[in-house]
């Protein structure tokens, strides 16, 4: 029974359990990095550090609380549905926070915080997809990829000094 466990490579197996928590962790650690790149606010005038911070930190705690909003997968059965309700949020999100003008000086970093939560987006699906047709092997695929997304993602919002935007992901 074990060994055929093993090769189905299902959620249902006993021997997979274990993934269950991983698949609902990447989801809850999805919508923090999601979070972590949904803004808004901006114009043609770049935004002085203080207003920046300010401004980002601001919108990254109303966007987790959109996030929240929507409630937590308890089950790999709910993931399919929460990446559904979550991704418009978060193309939202990344419409507002590319239209905020960070300092010139923190423009590359900025950029690639927002590539890095974009990321989130595809390893959401690839999520989905995998929890829905129980491979674990999918599921651990996309946890990986959400995963590196946040923690990139987080790592420059502290460089950025975005503790609100750090602390969602």
């Amino acid at each position: 029974m074990r060994s055929r466990c093993r090769a189905s490579a299902s959620l249902d197996c006993p021997a997979v359990t274990g993934l269950r928590l991983t698949g609902l962790l990447l989801a809850l650690a999805l919508a923090g990095v999601l979070a972590s790149g949904c803004g808004g606010g901006g114009g043609s005038e770049r935004l002085s550090k203080e207003e920046f911070q300010t401004r980002a930190d601001a919108i990254c705690k109303r966007y987790e609380g959109k996030l929240a909003a929507l409630g937590k997968p308890l089950s790999p059965a709910d993931i399919p549905q929460f990446v559904e309700k979550s991704v418009p949020v978060i193309q939202q999100g990344l419409v507002e926070l590319r239209a905020l003008r960070p300092p010139a000086d923190v423009q590359d970093d900025w950029n690639r915080m927002l590539d890095e939560t974009a990321k989130a987006i595809p390893a959401a699906r690839q999520l989905a997809a995998a929890a829905a047709k129980k491979d674990a092997s999918g599921v651990q695929a996309a946890f990986a990829a959400g995963t590196a997304a946040s923690k990139a993602a987080d790592r420059i919002a502290t460089k950025l000094g975005l503790v609100q935007c750090a602390a969602t992901s």
